[in-house]
């Protein structure tokens, strides 16, 4: 055999494929061999050369798309330095990438919707299995958390507006972070370098609970039925009280210095109206009762104060601590049957009922803190307990033969009936997001319309135009806050999908309207209830900061990307009104003034944002990932209104 022959036979072997080679026949090379094709095999190749090949490939056409995006940019935006670009593009990669693929993972056309592009399947269990997701871009070591000392705010109890997601735990694409760092994905957004910080938890010249007067702890206890207990009747008013006096016992399980201590720690914090942290000693005089042999032991009352401590906890800024005790509440009424109805000699329709409450309590708390963190939803598979009754604490007695008819009436355990109807709502579209990252539009609208239906059947006494008692009133608002928030929940994925892919911001898709009409409604209830009010209290300002915080960022983040928008005038309007609102709130509430700094900072920028995303798919695409490619994507620049 001649050299020539000898070097071309050694050349075509080492670019067979290994299937070839394994067979010793004649590969006619390529990404897919005709002989694996034939074959139905794997083509691959683990010969050196043939990788150096294709790698030189890839190199020469990124070399050619390079240079024609250098020309693009010179061309289409001459006036825009392409480093600068880069260069904001480039900060928090890892977190931009984790929210463009958390909240906007399908494709949605400009002028429809596309199928969902993952269906979820069934294993041979005949369980639904979620479809194939995204892995997570960041690393996992980040999300272990140390919440024992203060961080100087690096966290906060909503998931809303955590100024370093490291160490702060594990937020889903539902959470309120993820929209925070959507928002922060917008060139040319610069996040709050000097954000207010979350005062700490130090409570020095604060009597320490057991030096505290009886007058100051009966007016704890009372601010905490006046202004927690309607919304949450976990307790029975009675009972607490006439074992706070001596005139039944105590419960003899180790539970009741627990939840004396997490009463009066919440009655001082909802009542508070300017930080000034009188709750704290109860709370550390709680934490000091908490100990391993409650795992060893359960019942009702420590079901009962492990779960209002997590409440509280989640609300003083410590969510994964509060994530953890409500786990364990959770774990423990499983354990003592609460999730059961019970209809026998022996169990009273006085006990029954105050199970009742306790159970769907704790359930509400559950589905609000997994669906603000983005982790998974509680099952209420094999739970048949009934609903609460419409009544107040007074129309149960511990004698009573059977339960009394429902009030037409507002009562304590009116607000609670509402809420459990709409967390098992919730609880769906929280499925659905976790599954999907976007849900179906059929299945979008299908949950649109059970929150509506929710909405609609509503007592009367619930109506927004209806005033109530203040005890009332105030669990009323909050209630239909919740449910605005749900709604902006469902359907923001499909409003950050469009921005995500370059759209025009299309106002008329049935889900992006529901998505901005639902934030409108509810920056609009909240300021117009703040004002109607003289003074708001900790409690309720930690409600109306959390769901005008998530109605907010809807709109700045609409504002960002399309500011010469038919709507941006409404969205600016609503915008300051958020920022004075939030304002308002910041007396009382320091993750308030948070968000009020963003929004400035949103409203304060003069210039209109250049839609860079078309850059960030074409590195996407120089780096060898398409997963995120979408070449119908114009290369647009919103330009800056006439003076």
């Amino acid at each position: 055999m001649s050299k020539p022959q000898e070097q071309t036979r050694l050349i075509r072997k080492s670019f067979a494929c290994d299937e070839c080679k394994r067979r010793k026949i004649r590969c006619s090379g390529g990404e897919q061999c005709l002989n694996c094709s034939r074959d139905a095999k794997e083509c691959r190749y683990s010969s050196p050369s043939q990788r150096l090949v294709s790698l030189q490939r890839r190199l020469r056409e990124s070399e050619a798309i390079r240079l024609d995006m250098e020309k693009a940019w010179r061309l289409h935006l001459p006036d825009v330095p392409l480093e600068t670009a880069l260069h904001n593009l480039r900060q928090d990669s890892a977190d931009t990438q984790d929210s463009l693929h958390g909240e906007a993972e399908d494709t949605l056309p400009v002028n429809g919707l596309s199928h969902q592009k993952g269906d979820a399947v069934t294993g041979d269990d005949g369980v639904e299995q979620p479809p194939d997701t995204p892995i997570e871009l960041t690393n996992a070591d980040d999300y272990e958390f140390d919440e024992s000392l203060d961080f100087e705010g690096s966290i906060d109890g909503m998931a809303s507006l955590t100024a370093d997601p490291h160490k702060a735990g594990y937020t889903g694409p539902p959470s309120g972070i993820a929209a925070l760092k959507f928002l922060q994905s917008l060139p040319p957004y610069l996040p709050v370098t000097h954000a207010s910080p979350l005062t700490g938890s130090d409570d020095t010249g604060i009597p320490e609970a057991s030096s505290q007067t009886p007058a100051t702890i009966s007016r704890y206890i009372d601010e905490y039925f006046s202004l927690y207990h309607p919304a949450y009747p976990i307790l029975h008013e009675g009972t607490f009280r006439a074992r706070v006096f001596g005139a039944l016992a105590k419960p003899r399980d180790g539970s009741w210095p627990l939840l004396y201590n997490s009463v009066l720690a919440i009655g001082a914090f909802v009542s508070d109206s300017n930080a000034s942290k009188s709750d704290l000693p109860f709370f550390k005089e709680a934490r000091r009762h908490l100990s391993m042999d409650v795992l060893e032991k359960g019942s009702l009352g420590y079901v009962q104060a492990i779960t209002l401590l997590a409440n509280y906890l989640q609300k003083r800024n410590k969510p994964n601590a509060g994530f953890i005790l409500i786990g364990i509440a959770f774990s423990m009424a499983l354990a003592i049957g609460l999730h059961r109805e019970f209809d026998t000699p022996t169990t009273s329709p006085f006990t029954m009922e105050n199970r009742r409450r306790v159970w769907w309590t704790l359930f509400v708390f559950v589905s609000g803190a997994q669906l603000a963190l983005g982790r998974p939803a509680a099952s209420l598979v094999g739970v048949n307990v009934q609903l609460p009754a419409n009544l107040d604490d007074w129309d149960l007695a511990v004698d009573m033969e059977h339960i009394p008819p429902d009030k037409s009436e507002p009562t304590v355990a009116s607000c609670l009936i509402a809420q459990v109807k709409l967390a098992k709502i919730a609880n769906t579209v929280h499925s659905e997001l976790l599954t999907h990252r976007r849900p179906s539009f059929a299945k979008a609208m299908k949950l649109e319309e059970s929150i509506r239906s929710w909405w609609t059947n509503l007592p009367p006494y619930f109506s927004e135009n209806t005033i109530l008692e203040p005890k009332l009133e105030l669990p009323k608002r909050v209630l239909l806050w919740r449910s605005f928030n749900l709604r902006i929940v469902l359907n923001r994925p499909f409003l950050f999908e469009n921005i995500a892919a370059g759209a025009p911001l299309n106002a008329s898709v049935e889900s992006i309207n529901s998505c901005l009409t639902a934030a409108g409604d509810c920056i609009s209830s909240i300021c117009g209830c703040l004002k109607s009010i003289e003074m708001a209290r900790q409690g309720f300002a930690w409600y109306a900061a959390a769901w005008l915080i998530t109605a907010s960022f809807v709109q700045a983040t609409c504002l960002i990307y399309s500011p010469r928008h038919s709507l941006a005038a409404s969205w600016r309007a609503s915008l300051h009104q958020a920022v004075e609102c939030l304002h308002m709130l910041g007396s009382s509430l320091d993750i308030a003034l948070r968000a009020e700094d963003i929004l400035q900072n949103v409203l304060s920028k003069h210039e209109p944002p250049l839609l860079v995303y078309p850059l960030f798919v074409a590195c996407q695409t120089l780096i060898g990932d398409t997963s995120t490619q979408r070449t119908e994507a114009p290369l647009r620049v919103h330009r800056p209104p006439e003076p």
